[in-house]
């Protein structure tokens, strides 16, 4: 690209940063556009852009028209931990050629204009997108040949904080083929291929280990073992951790075909699958967690920047993005953005991952069976038989296919979606008001320097006023939740908009006097009343970092939580409930809400499970996963064992339970905390670990890692003997069945 063109570029992007009148390439080619351009320069309006541009990485972009002039744009980058990034857009036509436009959830409304192109030799972009008066400016310059760098100045509009020349030091050149082979919606209950292909080389591994322990079976007898771990938050995180290192010293890890978790143990999964065969490494790979979580928080303004980036890269902001940036990271300590797909090697050595939660609708609505998982290949629901490829799940479809990608949700996110609970109710609402309390807290200080850092003046509007309004409204939010009057509050809030308002009155929501005592009154009364503050504040405040505190408020106050676009979308199939097809959005949630811990997933009936190990890290009842899993199959006419709890067994569980029974799955439901490991302490050890506290610290984890690890050590001869049993039933029913083929 000739030098005059890098010069004249900072002068034309600042004038596009300033203009209305933006007009496309004269005799626009759209068919000439076709192939691969790659990202040499970007200008932007966007204050989020000053946090990344450090770690921005030389793009792609692959341009595909279509015979009606329309365009899809296929955008591929690097993260800043090398992993590739990619996003479609199929973006509409206009009556005017060089200009598209699109629509989005985000952005009401998003135009596209062509304004210099030179065919051979580079595109200059320019993006503009608005939303509640709110407009945010984007040129990038893209080159045809990659070698090319901008070394560019600009003046005016754009400051050069906003300003950025990506370094050419990887390229993601190519858009996988893999993702974009799973890009269309499976219905049916078969398995994946990968995992059926997955089952026929772990099998041998299985096999190998029961011959070490000295259990001997021919490949078509060795069992289908699932491990199941609860929710329970942080304890549940740590419990499965010691579990899993003691099945390992004892030799029976290598027997497990499925590991499933729900909440607080995808937590410990999580961190598991970041090591490649981290089963044949555990000491090792333990090691590392300890350190991990007994070591520093994640800094406030690193789980800002990731809050960020999860607010501007897709459609669809949730609690669960907040939940898992701001809160997620205390526990588990790291910022986890490799995807379920960059973790998984189909060659592994592991036992094949689960991770479950439920849909939020169906369990409100009894409208189809709510449960919900994700493996490495495949997300989709258990029962219903309904599937995505795991990196498209959360991108736009229509009728089946997709139409526009949104990025594969990273681990930490996925950490916080099945891990969205870790109490009910009232105690919940309480706890995430405080964590946003505490969010707003650090960064309303901060607030003015922002602004003038991004070129705004904080006075105009006054962001003080802005900050005083969101911090009684929260505060209101927790004194109802409290029982207390919040009458000061209020008035606080209606006084400090009027001021905003220049003494008109702003609140559309009348003054009355709250009954604090009918609590299902108070909470609809401040639902309405924080969404009313939130549309006022709304019509001062639509730019960053405005925007992102209401998002976290509207979302709040409507309660949204995992909410995405929904891959069954339009379909016509009968075997799918008609209101999954119906919807173009879908809410998720931990299925710790409905049944806290992950039966389902390993019940299916095409992944023959023939035992099922229960680890139980709740809080309470230690039974309850298990007679309320009994309940459920019975209901579901899905085969389970027979569960019977003795009330002497209530008051002092033991540490190892079997249930079994004719053409069902024998199920082993091992309590965290009983009279074995705990003797007649339980109660103290349940206290020590409650669900909502603070991270551990070194002498909790390595305390409850040991006596996790108890309930494997105590009953290593009782796991293998009912393996033996089910291996010896297995080969009875395999030598019967041959004996009827032959005589037949």
């Amino acid at each position: 690209m000739p030098t005059t063109m890098l010069g004249l570029l900072g002068v034309l992007l600042c004038a596009l940063a300033v203009s209305s009148g933006v007009t496309p390439q004269p005799d626009f080619n759209i068919k000439r556009m076709a192939g691969k351009w790659y990202l040499i320069g970007i200008a932007t309006s966007d204050e989020w852009f000053v946090s990344c541009k450090a770690d921005l990485k030389m793009g792609v972009a692959i341009l595909t028209p279509s015979d009606e002039g329309d365009l899809e744009m296929a955008y591929s980058s690097l993260n800043p931990d090398g992993t590739c990034w990619r996003i479609n857009q199929f973006v509409d036509k206009s009556d005017f050629p060089g200009i598209f436009s699109f629509h989005s959830k985000r952005w009401k409304t998003y135009n596209i204009t062509f304004v210099d192109v030179k065919y051979d030799e580079y595109v200059l972009i320019h993006t503009v997108k608005t939303k509640d008066g709110s407009t945010t400016v984007v040129s990038k310059l893209y080159g045809f040949d990659h070698r090319h760098t901008a070394a560019i100045s600009i003046p005016g509009g754009f400051t050069p904080e906003k300003v950025a020349t990506p370094e050419v030091e990887k390229i993601c050149l190519e858009m996988s083929a893999s993702k974009l082979s799973n890009s269309d919606v499976r219905i049916g209950h078969s398995l994946n291929k990968n995992e059926k292909d997955f089952r026929i080389r772990r099998r041998n591994t299985v096999q190998q280990c029961l011959q070490k322990l000295g259990i001997h079976c021919s490949l078509d007898d060795a069992p289908n073992i699932a491990l199941l771990g609860s929710g329970g938050g942080e304890r549940a995180m740590v419990g499965l951790l010691g579990s899993l290192v003691q099945l390992h010293k004892v030799g029976l890890l290598d027997t497990i075909l499925y590991l499933s978790g729900v909440s607080g143990s995808t937590w410990c999964m999580a961190s598991l699958y970041q090591e490649p065969d981290w089963s044949s490494k555990l000491e090792t790979v333990k090691d590392k967690i300890f350190q991990r979580l007994s070591g520093p928080k994640v800094s406030w303004k690193d789980a800002f920047a990731k809050l960020n980036k999860y607010y501007y890269e897709k459609d669809i902001f949730s609690l669960t993005d907040f939940w898992a940036a701001m809160v997620v990271t205390t526990y588990v300590k790291e910022i986890d953005e490799h995807t379920l797909t960059e973790q998984w090697n189909q060659q592994s050595k592991d036992p094949f991952p689960i991770y479950t939660m439920i849909d939020k609708q169906s369990k409100q609505k009894k409208e189809a069976d709510p449960w919900f998982e994700f493996t490495p290949h495949e997300a989709g629901y258990s029962l219903i038989g309904a599937f995505v490829g795991v990196s498209n799940f959360g991108s736009q479809f229509e009728k089946g296919s997709r139409f526009k990608e949104q990025p594969e949700i990273d681990m930490l996110y996925l950490q916080g979606l099945c891990g969205s609970a870790l109490a009910d109710g009232e105690e919940i609402v309480k706890f995430i008001w405080q964590k946003i309390k505490d969010f707003f807290h650090y960064l309303f200080p901060t607030i003015n320097k922002m602004l003038q850092e991004t070129g705004k003046d904080p006075n105009s509007p006054p962001a003080d006023k802005f900050c005083q309004v969101v911090s009684d409204l929260v505060d209101m939010n927790l004194y109802v939740l409290d029982g207390k009057d919040p009458s000061a509050l209020d008035k606080s809030i209606r006084k400090t908009l009027r001021e905003l308002a220049g003494g008109e009155g702003q609140l559309i929501f009348p003054v009355e006097k709250l009954n604090l005592t009918d609590k299902e009154a108070a909470k609809l009364y401040m639902e309405r009343y924080t969404m009313d503050v939130h549309n006022s504040l709304s019509s001062w405040f639509g730019f960053w970092p405005f925007n992102l505190c209401l998002s976290i408020i509207r979302c709040m106050a409507q309660w949204i939580w995992g909410r995405t676009y929904s891959f069954l979308h339009n379909m016509a199939d009968e075997a799918v409930p008609a209101p999954l097809l119906e919807s173009e959005t879908r809410d998720f949630e931990d299925a710790g809400l409905l049944l806290n811990s992950p039966y389902v997933s390993v019940l299916r009936k095409e992944r023959n499970i023939e035992l099922i190990i229960s680890l139980d890290f709740s809080d309470g009842d230690p039974f309850m996963t298990v007679t309320e899993a009994a309940k459920m199959c019975k209901k579901l006419n899905i085969p389970f064992p027979e569960v019977n709890i003795s009330h002497e067994d209530l008051e002092k569980p033991k540490d190892f339970y079997v249930f079994k029974g004719q053409n069902v799955p024998t199920v082993i439901h091992i309590p965290l905390f009983n009279v074995v490991n705990c003797g007649d302490k339980i109660e103290d050890w349940r206290s020590k670990y409650k669900t909502l506290q603070g991270s551990y610290s070194a002498e909790m984890i390595t305390d409850l890692m040991d006596i996790a690890g108890k309930n494997i050590e105590n009953n290593k001869e009782k796991l293998k003997q009912v393996i033996r049993e089910i291996i010896e039933k297995k080969m009875f029913n395999n030598n019967s069945n041959l004996s009827k083929y032959r005589i037949n």
